[in-house]
């Protein structure tokens, strides 16, 4: 498994979370959210 589908897996599976988890853990998640996103977006950056 290269690394671009294993990034994009767990952006689907963090989408997937039910809401209580969101509730319970919002900052947790969100720091999560926005590193996957800085990744997901450097990765994207470096094949142009």
């Amino acid at each position: 498994m290269n690394l671009d589908i294993l990034l994009v897996t767990i952006d689907a599976v963090l989408d997937a979370l039910p809401e209580d988890i969101d509730k319970e853990h919002p900052e947790r998640l969100k720091f999560i959210r926005d590193i996957l996103g800085l990744v997901l977006t450097v990765r994207k950056l470096n094949t142009l």
